[in-house]
């Protein structure tokens, strides 16, 4: 299995996993092999830190929310409840850009889509249907990956920048050939130059 296969493979499965820290992993090692094949370091930035800011929001959100329970101890819940849903929601900014960079460089436009429903289902997380939004979003991406076939050329889809214009060659120029109108205009016997109409040369006499 070749490096691209593994590494979509890796990120097909880690998206299916989302929720679980090992479907994080895999996540972020089947981006990095992506993003190195592509040659775009944005499939891979920035994906390390949502894993943390994820981890640590999933926290904050359970807590709160068992803390929001009571009556006394939701004074404490709330807030953490709104921290943990920052934290959540910067992660979805990140996989989205992650996504998003994917989509153009691999020209499957589902990451697209899955970047965009995460990111909408992290800002509804606080009703239960951001949480579909955002289970399908990764189910979604999962497709993509699966789905994603390599270049037929086996190399990966880089933009080139095409050629300065001023290091290419101008194309010579060519004079035309001197016409008979226009070596009628000297003397054939001294080289004066006469007029067009002229029948004797002004300087020498000679008849032209």
């Amino acid at each position: 299995m070749s490096d691209f296969s593994s590494s979509k493979t890796l990120a097909g499965i880690g998206s299916l996993l989302f929720s679980g820290i090992i479907g994080i992993i895999l996540f972020i090692v089947g981006m990095k092999g992506l993003s190195e094949y592509y040659k775009d370091e944005r499939i891979y930035d920035g994906l390390v830190p949502a894993a943390i800011f994820f981890i640590i929001g999933t926290i904050l959100s359970v807590s709160g929310f068992i803390l929001c329970i009571g009556i006394i101890t939701a004074i404490i819940g709330i807030p953490l409840l709104i921290v943990g849903f920052i934290f959540e929601l910067l992660a979805a900014r990140y996989v989205k850009k992650a996504l998003q960079a994917l989509a153009e460089r691999s020209g499957e436009h589902l990451f697209e889509t899955a970047g965009t429903l995460i990111l909408i289902g992290a800002i509804l997380a606080i009703l239960f249907v951001g949480v579909i939004l955002i289970a399908i979003g990764f189910i979604i991406a999962a497709i993509g990956f699966l789905t994603l076939k390599e270049p037929a050329s086996g190399a990966p889809n880089t933009y080139q920048a095409p050629p300065p214009a001023y290091g290419s060659t101008p194309p010579p120029t060519t004079q035309p050939p001197p016409t008979a109108d226009a070596k009628a205009n000297f003397c054939p016997n001294c080289g004066t130059p006469v007029a067009a109409n002229a029948t004797f040369c002004s300087h020498c006499g000679k008849q032209i």
